[in-house]
């Protein structure tokens, strides 16, 4: 049997819609992907309320969804978050054994039991009695369940990150069914990288190759304003054959995140030959009706590129050699860096590059607003929003540079930038707002030089 290489919808947030779901079922029939987890943190039933039945409504929308990923090629695991779940609790038992009964019927063949972000700690002193440890409740639990499962069980545990030897994992490993698939997200939530040493410890904690869960591109909680479309990177080819398989996390922008996807697609296909920039241009033009949507996606991923995976490059965008270069034309002003761009190369003089990409930008933007995918042009909306206000003040800014006797144009300026940044949704960063700041400085600057013979005679 194949290991599973799939999708996990599991973030904090308002879940997908059931028409998301049956979209992005299409989508990994389409790129090889193979398994689908349902188990969104804030479905009340899945969670917090998970004692509660399910509707008869909601029922029938799982089983058209596990209609239509037996259509396509994929497994359908349904996932309860069992928060407060009592080992010795019978009625605990029972609801749970009745969920996969009930998933079952609608035709669902895998079940996922994800006891992850909560206290390593039994609910109950029966529970602590009884079986001493919680991964040696969970695990005889597990096994209890297995007989029932006619797919793959998947567990998701309480420890899921980290260095992979604990007195939970040893536990979990020696109680635990060896055919139970094991998540494990890697040395971090979000793993900056990841190769088979990252896996080596959990592995022989676990006495079985883990499953992966890669958090990319999900973007929930405080990262909920970053865009995170980008390429997956820094993950080794060698990982697959460490692993028991792979499951990548998106976030609520299911549209926007498929694109992502599509580069976590192309390194599961080809882990040797896998190389990003390569796997995200591939990746646009497959998301958009033509050249033109891909060049402008592609813009507003280099400039929106703030996510785990790039945090230390988030403001290493391909602005930097023309705003170098517009300096540069300008005698290299005393203007102090910005705090986390790349470092400065050498560049020609040259003005004329900026002007152009502050034209390029407001075109990119009316292609964004116009994306043919609705879906995806209704993800992206907010960036689009924020690229659209920092390429007016882009404007404004050099407009006020080219008029530096206009007081107001400087005013402009300093009235539009506050109104972008009212915007929370990041966009490079302080990159726009250095610049035009840096702008009305100079302008300021020669206003209150001499002025040439023009102008005074037209004073």
């Amino acid at each position: 049997m194949s290991k599973p290489f799939g999708v996990i919808e599991a973030f904090y947030g308002p879940p997908w819609s059931w028409a998301a779901r049956h979209a992005t079922l299409d989508f990994m029939g389409d790129v090889g992907l193979t398994a689908y987890l349902y188990a969104p943190k804030n479905d009340p039933l899945h969670r917090n309320r998970w004692k509660e039945p399910y509707t008869s409504f909601e029922w029938r929308e799982f089983e058209r969804l596990a209609e239509h990923a037996a259509r396509v090629g994929v497994d359908f695991i349904f996932g309860l978050s069992a928060i407060g779940y009592q080992y010795t609790n019978a009625e605990h038992g029972a609801i749970v054994r009745g969920r996969l009964e009930r998933a079952k019927a609608c035709g669902i063949s895998s079940f996922c039991l994800l006891l992850d972000d909560l206290p390593e700690a039994f609910d109950s002193p029966q529970d602590a009695e009884r079986f001493g440890h919680p991964a040696r409740a969970q695990a005889l639990f597990l096994n209890e369940l297995l007989p029932r499962v006619p797919g793959t069980l998947y567990f998701c545990p309480t420890e899921y990150h980290g260095v992979g030897r604990s007195e939970y994992l040893t536990i979990l490993g020696e109680t635990l069914d060896p055919r139970v698939k094991v998540f494990w997200t890697g040395a971090k939530v979000f793993a900056d990288s990841l190769s088979p040493a990252d896996v080596e410890a959990v592995n022989a904690s676990l006495r079985r190759q883990v499953t992966i869960w890669d958090n990319f591109p999900v973007n929930d909680l405080d990262m909920r304003n970053h865009l995170h479309v980008e390429a997956l990177k820094d993950r080794s080819p060698e990982l697959l054959s460490a692993i028991d398989g792979y499951f990548a996390a998106p976030g609520r922008l299911a549209a926007a995140h498929r694109v992502s996807l599509r580069t976590v697609a192309a390194y599961l296909k080809s882990p040797e030959t896998y190389e990003p920039r390569a796997a995200l241009r591939e990746a646009a033009k497959a998301s958009a009706a033509n050249e033109r949507e891909a060049d402008a996606l592609l813009f507003l991923a280099d400039v929106a590129r703030r996510n785990p995976l790039y945090y230390p490059t988030a403001l290493h965008h391909s602005l930097w050699p023309a705003i170098d270069a517009f300096w540069a034309a300008r005698g290299d002003l005393a203007v102090p860096d910005l705090p986390g761009r790349p470092p400065r190369t050498s560049v020609a003089a040259n003005e004329r590059s900026l002007r152009d990409l502050a034209r390029d930008m407001e075109l990119h933007v009316y292609t964004l607003e116009r994306l043919r995918d609705l879906d995806l042009r209704n993800d992206i909306a907010p960036w689009v929003s924020k690229l659209a206000g920092w390429a007016r003040v882009l404007k404004y800014a050099l407009g006020a540079l080219d008029h530096p006797h206009d007081a107001r144009a400087r005013e402009y300026v300093m009235e539009e930038i506050p109104l972008v940044r009212d915007n929370f949704h990041w966009v490079a960063g302080d990159t726009f707002d250095w610049f035009a700041r840096a702008c009305v400085f100079e302008a300021e600057r020669l206003a209150a030089g001499p002025r040439s013979p023009d102008s005074l005679e037209t004073a």
